[in-house]
Protein backbone atom coordinates (compact mmCIF):
# COMPACT_ATOMS: atom_id res chain seq x y z
CA UNK A 1 0.00 0.00 0.00
CA UNK A 2 1.17 3.31 -1.20
CA UNK A 3 1.71 6.68 1.09
CA UNK A 4 1.20 9.39 -1.21
CA UNK A 5 2.02 12.06 1.09
CA UNK A 6 4.97 10.18 2.57
CA UNK A 7 7.29 7.69 -0.08
CA UNK A 8 9.19 5.50 1.00
CA UNK A 9 13.17 5.95 0.40
CA UNK A 10 13.97 4.91 -3.34
CA UNK A 11 10.09 4.58 -3.97
CA UNK A 12 8.13 7.13 -6.82
CA UNK A 13 7.60 10.05 -5.71
CA UNK A 14 3.80 11.16 -3.99
CA UNK A 15 0.78 12.46 -5.85
CA UNK A 16 1.81 16.42 -4.33
CA UNK A 17 5.07 15.83 -5.34
CA UNK A 18 4.54 14.67 -9.04
CA UNK A 19 1.76 17.76 -9.34
CA UNK A 20 4.78 20.08 -7.82
CA UNK A 21 7.11 18.38 -10.66
CA UNK A 22 4.49 19.18 -13.38
CA UNK A 23 3.40 22.77 -12.35
CA UNK A 24 7.54 23.44 -12.40
CA UNK A 25 7.70 22.51 -15.92
CA UNK A 26 5.15 24.46 -17.32
CA UNK A 27 5.96 27.94 -15.82
CA UNK A 28 9.51 27.22 -17.25
CA UNK A 29 8.01 26.27 -20.47
CA UNK A 30 6.06 29.12 -20.78
CA UNK A 31 8.53 31.45 -19.73
CA UNK A 32 8.75 34.41 -21.73
CA UNK A 33 5.61 33.92 -23.43
CA UNK A 34 2.97 36.62 -24.34
CA UNK A 35 -0.37 36.85 -22.06
CA UNK A 36 -3.20 34.67 -23.33
CA UNK A 37 -6.00 37.11 -25.16
CA UNK A 38 -8.93 37.97 -23.80
CA UNK A 39 -11.73 35.52 -25.77
CA UNK A 40 -14.87 37.51 -24.21
CA UNK A 41 -15.73 39.91 -26.82
CA UNK A 42 -14.79 38.01 -29.81
CA UNK A 43 -17.08 35.12 -28.72
CA UNK A 44 -19.91 38.21 -28.37
CA UNK A 45 -19.06 39.63 -31.45
CA UNK A 46 -19.54 35.75 -33.33
CA UNK A 47 -22.46 35.25 -31.35
CA UNK A 48 -24.17 38.14 -32.63
CA UNK A 49 -22.58 37.74 -36.23
CA UNK A 50 -24.98 33.95 -35.93
CA UNK A 51 -27.56 35.32 -35.03
CA UNK A 52 -27.72 38.10 -37.53
CA UNK A 53 -26.83 35.19 -40.47
CA UNK A 54 -29.22 32.62 -39.02
CA UNK A 55 -32.04 35.35 -38.85
CA UNK A 56 -31.42 36.21 -42.26
CA UNK A 57 -31.27 32.91 -43.42
CA UNK A 58 -35.17 32.57 -41.86
CA UNK A 59 -35.88 35.58 -43.62
CA UNK A 60 -34.21 34.30 -46.94
CA UNK A 61 -36.16 31.14 -46.65
CA UNK A 62 -39.25 32.39 -46.07
CA UNK A 63 -39.35 34.91 -49.39
CA UNK A 64 -37.99 32.11 -51.37
CA UNK A 65 -41.02 29.82 -49.89
CA UNK A 66 -44.02 32.53 -51.29
CA UNK A 67 -42.00 33.93 -54.33
CA UNK A 68 -40.87 30.45 -55.67
CA UNK A 69 -37.58 32.20 -57.44
CA UNK A 70 -40.67 33.48 -59.73
CA UNK A 71 -42.05 36.66 -59.33
CA UNK A 72 -40.44 39.46 -58.40
CA UNK A 73 -42.97 41.41 -56.93
CA UNK A 74 -44.49 41.08 -53.35
CA UNK A 75 -47.47 39.43 -52.77
CA UNK A 76 -50.55 41.67 -52.53
CA UNK A 77 -52.14 42.31 -49.04
CA UNK A 78 -55.93 42.68 -48.47
CA UNK A 79 -58.14 43.16 -46.08
CA UNK A 80 -60.65 41.29 -44.80
CA UNK A 81 -64.27 40.54 -46.30
CA UNK A 82 -67.55 39.48 -45.74
CA UNK A 83 -69.26 39.24 -48.74
CA UNK A 84 -71.69 36.43 -50.17
CA UNK A 85 -69.93 33.49 -51.59
CA UNK A 86 -71.97 31.98 -54.54
CA UNK A 87 -70.59 29.53 -57.38
CA UNK A 88 -70.86 29.89 -61.03
CA UNK A 89 -73.43 27.28 -61.69
CA UNK A 90 -76.54 25.70 -60.14
CA UNK A 91 -74.82 22.60 -60.32
CA UNK A 92 -71.94 23.52 -58.18
CA UNK A 93 -72.04 24.21 -54.38
CA UNK A 94 -70.49 26.75 -52.56
CA UNK A 95 -70.23 27.81 -48.83
CA UNK A 96 -71.82 30.92 -47.97
CA UNK A 97 -69.26 32.10 -44.44
CA UNK A 98 -67.28 35.03 -44.69
CA UNK A 99 -64.18 34.83 -45.87
CA UNK A 100 -61.55 35.44 -43.15
CA UNK A 101 -58.23 36.16 -43.01
CA UNK A 102 -55.47 33.30 -43.95
CA UNK A 103 -53.40 33.08 -40.06
CA UNK A 104 -50.42 31.87 -41.60
CA UNK A 105 -50.05 34.40 -43.97
CA UNK A 106 -51.15 37.72 -42.28
CA UNK A 107 -52.94 40.22 -44.74
CA UNK A 108 -54.24 37.31 -47.25
CA UNK A 109 -57.73 36.09 -47.48
CA UNK A 110 -58.64 32.78 -47.38
CA UNK A 111 -59.68 30.96 -50.95
CA UNK A 112 -63.77 31.17 -51.94
CA UNK A 113 -64.27 27.34 -50.95
CA UNK A 114 -65.74 25.73 -53.79
CA UNK A 115 -67.49 22.04 -53.38
CA UNK A 116 -66.22 19.61 -55.94
CA UNK A 117 -68.95 17.70 -57.93
CA UNK A 118 -69.13 14.23 -57.37
CA UNK A 119 -66.00 13.00 -59.68
CA UNK A 120 -64.48 15.71 -59.65
CA UNK A 121 -60.97 16.61 -58.42
CA UNK A 122 -59.88 19.88 -56.30
CA UNK A 123 -56.69 21.56 -55.55
CA UNK A 124 -56.96 19.58 -52.20
CA UNK A 125 -56.19 16.54 -54.16
CA UNK A 126 -52.89 17.94 -54.62
CA UNK A 127 -49.33 17.04 -53.47
CA UNK A 128 -48.44 19.10 -50.76
CA UNK A 129 -45.53 20.96 -52.88
CA UNK A 130 -47.72 21.19 -55.87
CA UNK A 131 -50.61 22.75 -53.90
CA UNK A 132 -48.33 25.42 -52.35
CA UNK A 133 -47.12 26.30 -55.52
CA UNK A 134 -50.10 26.91 -57.46
CA UNK A 135 -51.47 29.20 -54.24
CA UNK A 136 -48.77 30.94 -54.49
CA UNK A 137 -49.06 31.80 -58.30
CA UNK A 138 -53.46 31.89 -57.50
CA UNK A 139 -52.52 34.56 -54.92
CA UNK A 140 -50.15 36.70 -56.96
CA UNK A 141 -52.98 36.71 -60.03
CA UNK A 142 -55.62 37.49 -57.89
CA UNK A 143 -53.83 40.58 -56.98
CA UNK A 144 -52.67 41.61 -60.45
CA UNK A 145 -56.24 41.33 -61.74
CA UNK A 146 -57.54 43.23 -58.92
CA UNK A 147 -54.66 45.61 -59.62
CA UNK A 148 -55.87 45.74 -63.08
CA UNK A 149 -59.79 45.01 -63.90
CA UNK A 150 -62.48 47.97 -63.67
CA UNK A 151 -62.71 48.60 -59.81
CA UNK A 152 -66.56 47.02 -59.81
CA UNK A 153 -65.04 43.90 -60.37
CA UNK A 154 -62.64 43.69 -57.04
CA UNK A 155 -62.17 42.39 -55.32
CA UNK A 156 -60.22 39.62 -56.84
CA UNK A 157 -60.10 35.99 -54.85
CA UNK A 158 -58.95 32.52 -55.40
CA UNK A 159 -60.80 29.76 -55.41
CA UNK A 160 -59.77 26.48 -53.86
CA UNK A 161 -61.14 24.41 -57.03
CA UNK A 162 -58.77 25.06 -59.70
CA UNK A 163 -55.85 27.19 -60.18
CA UNK A 164 -57.90 28.81 -62.89
CA UNK A 165 -60.70 30.04 -61.13
CA UNK A 166 -61.03 33.19 -59.40
CA UNK A 167 -64.48 35.08 -58.18
CA UNK A 168 -64.91 38.85 -57.80
CA UNK A 169 -67.48 41.37 -56.65
CA UNK A 170 -68.68 42.83 -53.94
CA UNK A 171 -71.96 44.28 -52.25
CA UNK A 172 -73.90 40.83 -52.61
CA UNK A 173 -72.72 40.72 -56.52
CA UNK A 174 -70.68 37.60 -57.69
CA UNK A 175 -68.55 37.56 -60.79
CA UNK A 176 -67.18 34.46 -61.84
CA UNK A 177 -63.44 35.19 -63.03
CA UNK A 178 -61.29 32.47 -65.20
CA UNK A 179 -57.68 32.64 -65.87
CA UNK A 180 -56.48 29.48 -67.37
CA UNK A 181 -52.89 28.56 -69.04
CA UNK A 182 -53.42 25.31 -70.55
CA UNK A 183 -50.64 23.35 -72.21
CA UNK A 184 -52.31 23.46 -76.27
CA UNK A 185 -52.63 20.06 -77.49
CA UNK A 186 -51.99 21.43 -80.75
CA UNK A 187 -50.20 24.32 -82.64
CA UNK A 188 -53.14 25.89 -84.60
CA UNK A 189 -54.47 29.31 -84.60
CA UNK A 190 -57.83 29.89 -83.44
CA UNK A 191 -60.55 29.63 -85.82
CA UNK A 192 -61.35 32.79 -86.96
CA UNK A 193 -63.93 35.43 -85.53
CA UNK A 194 -67.37 35.34 -86.42
CA UNK A 195 -70.15 37.94 -85.31
CA UNK A 196 -73.64 35.92 -84.90
CA UNK A 197 -75.57 39.35 -83.45
CA UNK A 198 -78.95 37.31 -83.10
CA UNK A 199 -76.82 35.46 -79.97
CA UNK A 200 -75.26 38.87 -79.10
CA UNK A 201 -72.21 37.25 -79.90
CA UNK A 202 -69.11 39.59 -80.99
CA UNK A 203 -66.13 38.86 -82.13
CA UNK A 204 -62.59 40.96 -82.38
CA UNK A 205 -59.09 40.08 -83.83
CA UNK A 206 -56.87 42.26 -82.03
CA UNK A 207 -52.96 42.41 -81.85
CA UNK A 208 -51.20 42.27 -78.28
CA UNK A 209 -47.62 43.04 -77.67
CA UNK A 210 -44.47 41.17 -79.20
CA UNK A 211 -47.49 40.16 -82.61
CA UNK A 212 -49.18 38.21 -80.85
CA UNK A 213 -52.74 37.91 -82.13
CA UNK A 214 -55.50 37.53 -79.81
CA UNK A 215 -59.91 36.98 -80.11
CA UNK A 216 -61.72 39.83 -77.31
CA UNK A 217 -65.37 38.22 -77.23
CA UNK A 218 -68.54 39.69 -75.92
CA UNK A 219 -71.29 37.25 -75.34
CA UNK A 220 -74.81 36.71 -74.12
CA UNK A 221 -75.43 34.42 -71.02
CA UNK A 222 -78.32 33.09 -69.22
CA UNK A 223 -81.71 34.61 -70.26
CA UNK A 224 -84.32 34.81 -67.31
CA UNK A 225 -87.78 36.49 -67.48
CA UNK A 226 -86.63 38.49 -71.02
CA UNK A 227 -83.08 39.59 -69.83
CA UNK A 228 -80.21 38.51 -70.88
CA UNK A 229 -76.56 39.33 -68.92
CA UNK A 230 -72.99 39.19 -71.11
CA UNK A 231 -69.64 38.11 -70.14
CA UNK A 232 -66.17 39.33 -72.09
CA UNK A 233 -63.39 36.93 -72.99
CA UNK A 234 -60.12 37.07 -74.47
CA UNK A 235 -57.95 34.51 -75.47
CA UNK A 236 -54.79 33.92 -77.45
CA UNK A 237 -52.21 31.50 -78.18
CA UNK A 238 -48.57 31.74 -76.00
CA UNK A 239 -45.84 29.70 -76.45
CA UNK A 240 -46.86 26.32 -75.56
CA UNK A 241 -50.16 26.95 -74.56
CA UNK A 242 -54.12 28.74 -74.56
CA UNK A 243 -54.14 31.46 -72.85
CA UNK A 244 -58.40 32.44 -71.84
CA UNK A 245 -59.41 35.35 -69.56
CA UNK A 246 -62.96 35.77 -68.73
CA UNK A 247 -65.03 37.70 -66.47
CA UNK A 248 -68.55 36.65 -66.31
CA UNK A 249 -71.99 38.16 -65.15
CA UNK A 250 -74.01 37.68 -61.95
CA UNK A 251 -76.61 35.03 -63.38
CA UNK A 252 -78.25 34.99 -60.25
CA UNK A 253 -78.68 38.62 -60.00
CA UNK A 254 -78.97 39.02 -63.47
CA UNK A 255 -76.11 42.11 -63.74
CA UNK A 256 -73.69 41.51 -66.56
CA UNK A 257 -69.98 41.58 -66.57
CA UNK A 258 -68.94 44.81 -65.17
CA UNK A 259 -66.04 45.07 -68.15
CA UNK A 260 -65.80 45.54 -71.90
CA UNK A 261 -63.18 43.86 -74.27
CA UNK A 262 -61.20 46.74 -74.30
CA UNK A 263 -60.74 45.83 -69.84
CA UNK A 264 -59.86 43.03 -71.03
CA UNK A 265 -57.38 43.77 -73.55
CA UNK A 266 -55.92 46.42 -71.39
CA UNK A 267 -54.98 43.61 -68.88
CA UNK A 268 -53.64 41.16 -71.60
CA UNK A 269 -51.09 44.38 -72.53
CA UNK A 270 -50.08 44.54 -69.62
CA UNK A 271 -46.25 43.27 -68.46
CA UNK A 272 -47.41 41.97 -64.86
CA UNK A 273 -50.31 40.15 -66.56
CA UNK A 274 -47.90 38.59 -69.11
CA UNK A 275 -45.23 37.69 -66.64
CA UNK A 276 -47.74 35.61 -65.01
CA UNK A 277 -48.56 33.88 -68.86
CA UNK A 278 -45.00 33.55 -69.43
CA UNK A 279 -44.32 31.07 -66.24
CA UNK A 280 -47.39 29.29 -66.33
CA UNK A 281 -46.61 28.60 -69.68
CA UNK A 282 -43.11 27.53 -68.63
CA UNK A 283 -44.46 25.47 -65.64
CA UNK A 284 -47.42 23.99 -66.26
CA UNK A 285 -50.65 23.66 -63.60
CA UNK A 286 -53.22 22.26 -66.15
CA UNK A 287 -54.06 19.28 -67.75
CA UNK A 288 -53.41 19.30 -71.59
CA UNK A 289 -56.53 20.68 -73.32
CA UNK A 290 -58.56 18.29 -75.75
CA UNK A 291 -57.41 18.16 -79.08
CA UNK A 292 -60.79 19.38 -80.39
CA UNK A 293 -61.49 23.39 -79.45
CA UNK A 294 -64.70 25.01 -78.62
CA UNK A 295 -66.03 28.21 -79.78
Amino acid sequence: MHVFMDPSPGGEPGREDEELLLRTAMERATDGAPPLPDLVPGALVRGRRRRARARAAIGAGAAALLALGVFGAALPVWGGGTERVRDWSAASRTTPVPTPLDTARPGLRLPVHIEPEPGESSMADLSETELSRQTVFQNEAAGVLEALLPEAVGPVRRTDLTVSRYQGGSDGRVFPVVFSVRPSATSEAEPPCLDVPVKHYRCDEVSLPGGIMAQAITAAGNAKGGRTITGVTVRFGYGHSRVTLTVGGDDEAMVSAPVTADDLLAVARDARFMELVAYADERPMEAKEDSVRGG
